[in-house]
């Protein structure tokens, strides 16, 4: 079988490696990947500056959804995971200033309750508020998708959505939550409504079950002691030498179903490539741009899939620079700021900076507005200021770096689950033609590395099946 990848990021490499390495017992295919860039890796974007390791894209993933880990072990780099470094705290800055997640505390739920009952994150009445959701009737309709904030705000009261939901949430998909889909983002929450109907005995219970197992406790953050781009970097290596064809800064301008059910793209080098399955992981306008002709209908299912812009700013100070010792791995922001957040990068992980520097990451989605759209120097001016604020940081950075991903974070808004069935069913009719990546079923890296090889696992057994049954 020969599989085409299109998309070098790690949705597409990790699509490649499922199909070149023979995974799970399949007979390896030969695969070319098509990248458009002349880096590897998409968002995914290591740079190294002296000392210094600076992501300009994401710089962990989660331990208990295992792909990332597994990849990684697969590769022989599962020596360089690391986990966070200390017991330093997250907070939130809420009601004027920096507070500590209470311990215990989910995504919007609470799993230990003393903790949450004496947090100054929310107000006494915002705590009453969400006490009602002991007695309230469940709220959920079968088949009816819903926005996370409507559905909160119904249980628990608008402190839980603004202090906790928006915050956390919203904070890694990049939109608010009365925008966001409750059955694509947090589809736990109607299971829990509808076994127990009070969203906080659900987390309670679940609470005292992980602690009765001994899995309570310590970040599920990990990543890898050289940064995420040593992920990358491994791939690219390793499907080299399985004598994958590696094109980058090459673009696919067309593709066109052949006769047998795969496919034949014209390459941006004017070459010609057929093949017997493809794997479509460019994001929503790469695909949905080659699916016009062959899928029109995934096309148009892709294309209601909203793309937000977000931005990640680095700066590095030195340690004199603060008034007294960082206490904080980082914190989001609940009250109104320029930002949606700070990871302070040399506390959190190991070997992130040289002694005597600390390195920071402060976030800017667009949903924040006219700031996202700032120039460079208004945007790190007005960073720094707002860190001088929270956190005493005096002086100017050592080094600024600046990284922009425009319309590159697929939003899952209420309908989500519906554009995904749509965008699937529009590729009835070309079963071994997938399309893999954040677009539609998760945006963190684990996900983007379990649908990559998922799509490619199945992209060849439609192949193969098709190959077995021609005549």
């Amino acid at each position: 079988m020969r599989l085409l990848v299109v998309g070098g990021g790690i949705t597409g490499l990790a699509a490649a490696w499922e199909a070149a390495s023979g995974a799970d017992g399949r007979p390896p295919a030969e695969v070319l990947v098509v990248e458009s860039d002349t880096r590897w890796g998409g968002k995914l974007h290591t740079e190294r500056i002296d000392d210094l390791v600076v992501e300009h894209g994401p710089d962990s993933f989660v331990s208990y959804r295992p792909a990332a880990l597994r990849l990684a072990a697969e590769l022989g780099i599962d020596g360089d995971v690391i986990g966070t470094s200390g017991t330093r705290s997250v907070s939130l800055r809420a009601r004027g200033r920096l507070r500590p997640l209470p311990a215990g505390m989910g995504m919007v739920l609470p799993t230990r309750l003393w903790p949450f009952v004496t947090t100054g994150i929310l107000s006494p009445l915002d705590k009453l508020r969400a006490g009602l959701d002991l007695v309230l009737p469940r709220q959920l309709r079968d088949g009816e998708d819903v926005a996370i904030g409507a559905f909160l705000r119904a249980r628990l009261g608008e402190g839980i959505v603004r202090r906790f939901a928006d915050p956390m949430v919203g904070g890694i998909y990049g939109a608010g939550v009365d925008q966001l889909s409750l059955d694509a983002v947090l589809p736990s929450l109607r299971a829990d409504e509808a076994a127990s109907r009070s969203l906080m005995l659900a987390a309670l219970a679940q609470g005292r079950r992980a602690r009765a197992a001994g899995r309570a406790g310590g970040s599920p953050f990990r990543t890898l002691r050289g940064g995420l781009g040593t992920l990358v970097d491994a791939l690219v290596e390793r499907l080299g030498t399985l004598g994958a064809d590696l094109r980058p800064g090459t673009s696919v301008v067309s593709l066109r179903p052949t006769d047998g059910g795969g496919a034949e793209a014209d390459l941006g080098d004017g070459t010609t490539a057929t093949v017997d399955a493809v794997v479509l992981a460019g994001g929503v306008a790469s695909s949905a741009a080659l699916l016009a002709g062959p899928a029109p209908a995934a096309t148009s299912a892709l294309s209601e899939v909203p793309l937000a812009t977000s931005t990640v700013v680095s700066l590095a100070y030195p340690e004199d620079a603060f008034g007294k010792p960082l206490e904080t791995h980082g914190w989001l922001e609940a009250d109104p700021a320029p930002i949606s957040g700070v990871t302070v990068s040399s506390a959190k992980w190991a070997g992130r900076a040289p002694e005597g520097t600390v390195l920071i990451r402060a976030f800017v989605p667009e949903r924040l507005g006219e700031i996202a759209r700032a120039g460079d120097e208004v945007l790190t001016a007005r960073i720094g200021a707002h860190l001088a604020e929270v956190i005493g940081v005096r002086g100017e950075p050592l080094l600024t770096r600046i990284a922009r991903w425009p319309a590159m974070m697929p939003t899952y808004t209420v309908g989500h689950p519906a554009r995904v069935t749509a965008a699937e069913e529009g590729l009835a009719g070309l079963p071994a033609w997938r399309i893999a990546g954040s677009a539609l079923r998760g945006v963190g890296v684990p996900d983007c590395v379990a649908d990559g090889r998922r799509q490619a696992a199945l992209a060849l057994d439609h192949a193969g099946s098709r190959a077995r049954v021609a005549p």
